[in-house]
């Protein structure tokens, strides 16, 4: 007589390019929040776009990571930075979204962020600003400040010197608009 026991869950693997660069990516098969029975059926010749997302943001939790799609384009099969957007049912963006990148943020700078967020929120920013600039509070806990990119260039220097500075990255701030993700002590910059 046997006994059935838990499903005993397996390490895989699968493979991507992200930016260029060939990975091999190895998760957790049985975790929901990595990957469906859709992907594991019908995304066999790459990663699928949550397991990516993981990968980019390992310092997030799932709840934290659903702000973020995984940019792909089928053409070449690859992947890029993780972006600021809503996923499809294989954790891929659904529609053109700001690619964001990380931003090395202190705890009290993240924090001067999300205040910056309160006051967008509460429209206690200065009247130009207010105009130009809207804060939400995401599903996942995120705080995303999005406006176009040069009143956040402009918002940023008060959000102190070394934020402020990492941030207001010319090639980042170039397009017309962006946006501030904090979320679980990060600080991510997504531009078009």
């Amino acid at each position: 007589m046997s006994v059935a026991g838990p499903a005993v869950a397996a390490t895989v693997s699968c493979h991507t390019t992200i930016d260029g660069q060939p990975y091999q990516i190895f998760y957790n098969d049985a975790e929901p929040y990595y990957s469906s029975f859709r992907e594991r059926i019908f995304s066999r010749d790459n990663c699928p776009g949550a397991v990516v997302i993981a990968f980019l943001t390992p310092e997030l939790t799932p709840e934290e990571r659903e702000v973020f799609c995984a940019n792909y384009d089928p053409r070449t099969k690859s992947h890029s930075l993780p972006a600021q957007g809503p996923r499809d049912a294989y954790g891929r963006c659904v529609a053109p979204s700001r690619t964001c990148r990380v931003v090395n943020a202190t705890k009290d700078q993240a924090l001067e962020i999300v205040g910056l967020g309160e006051d967008a929120q509460s429209g206690t920013l200065t009247d130009r600003m207010s105009s130009t600039m809207s804060a939400v509070t995401h599903s996942s806990g995120a705080l995303i400040l999005s406006g176009n990119a040069g009143t956040i260039a402009g918002l940023l220097p008060s959000a102190g010197n070394a934020v402020g500075t990492a941030l207001a990255t010319p090639s980042l701030l170039a397009g017309a608009a962006a946006s501030i993700v904090v979320i679980g002590g990060a600080v991510y910059l997504c531009g078009d």
